[in-house]
């Protein structure tokens, strides 16, 4: 049985005074400890692939510690309190490497093997915090291959080719929406296309006002990247408001996105959004468990980092992305409220 926390701090302390009596009937207990909480719905892509992991290895008890906030403070505390639960394993974030390097070397003193998913410890092999290995996508290639995706279609005809571009970034200082926008850049640098790393903000009062003041003084901009699904329908509504047709057609505005939630599904169902990418979340849930099962059954260890994503969608995988949506969000891309003018 998975035990799905969505917890505040208190709720945690207490939780972690005892092991379940679930996990003690169990060989192991393995931990997944996130940012990604209550906040965010794409902890239920994390939770429903530990669903099904259990189903396959029943001698193994996981849970799912999600922060009430995404910041890092909060996922150190977590750490570590999960740590001194002393369980089998565990998955994280590496949110900031710094922050986390002195709870999760002292986890592998104390013998508990960690996995990093989501997000790396992006220093140098040399360098970088000893876990198992890394599971999940890489925010470089998810940019660079929306990017070629785009010039593709730009070059069948089907959109304009990219002039210049904002890259909205809703968090000024994630790196991984830094490297999307880096990857995307150097796609586009084969056809002239400039990349503006444009601070949006995360409300959408916010969002819509910095991106409405940016077009207006950059007329040029053809494209916009946004780096997640929901700041995709706000740049639609701005840029309709702005009169520059923000449609997929071979004129005016053309619009890319990361996420392929509810949002991101109805905008490319309904021609508002060229493309979507998912980094595959599922299997940044599934697999470190899996790896963490086989470090102590046998005594494997992986030669190299695992990448999940980007997984690209568009019309053509459309029907299969919504029957994951159904599974994870409760609907699909009939989801059109968003996109409402």
């Amino acid at each position: 049985m998975m035990v799905l926390k969505r917890l505040v701090p208190l709720l945690i302390s207490m939780f972690m005074l005892s092991v379940p009596i679930a996990a003690a009937a169990k060989d192991y207990r393995f931990v997944m400890v996130s940012h990604i909480g209550v906040q965010d719905p794409n902890m239920n892509w994390l939770t429903l692939s530990l669903v099904e992991f259990e189903k396959r290895y029943p001698n193994v008890f996981t849970e799912y510690v999600g922060g009430v906030t995404p910041g890092v403070d909060e996922l150190v505390r977590n750490l570590e309190e999960t740590i001194a639960s002393r369980p089998d394993g565990i998955a994280v974030p590496i949110l900031d490497a710094n922050a986390l390097e002195g709870p999760i070397r002292k986890a592998l003193a104390m013998g508990i093997p960690v996995v990093a998913f989501n997000i790396p410890d992006r220093r140098p092999p040399g360098q970088r915090i000893p876990y198992l290995t890394y599971v999940g996508g890489d925010e470089y290639l998810t940019g660079y291959k929306i990017g070629l995706y785009a010039l593709e279609k730009a070059e069948a005809g089907i959109v304009p080719i990219p002039k210049k571009v904002a890259c909205s970034l809703h968090t000024a200082d994630h790196a991984g929406l830094r490297e999307r926008c880096r990857g995307i850049e150097d796609a586009f640098r084969k056809v002239g296309a400039s990349v503006e790393y444009l601070v949006t903000g995360i409300t959408q009062a916010t969002f819509s006002q910095n991106l409405k003041a940016y077009l207006s003084s950059n007329t040029d901009t053809n494209y916009i990247f946004n780096l997640a699904d929901f700041t995709a329908a706000w740049s639609w509504h701005v840029a309709n408001e702005l009169g520059l047709e923000p449609d997929v057609d071979t004129k005016g505005m053309t619009l890319l996105t990361v996420d392929v939630g509810p949002i991101g599904l109805s905008g490319v169902k309904n021609g508002h959004l060229l493309v979507a990418s998912e980094q595959g979340f599922w299997l940044q849930g599934y697999i470190p468990m899996e790896w963490l099962y086989w470090y102590h059954e046998m005594g494997y260890k992986p030669q190299s980092d695992i990448i999940t994503g980007p997984v690209l969608v568009d019309k053509d995988n459309l029907e299969q992305m919504d029957a994951l949506s159904r599974l994870v969000f409760g609907v699909g891309s009939e989801a059109d409220s968003a996109w409402r003018k």
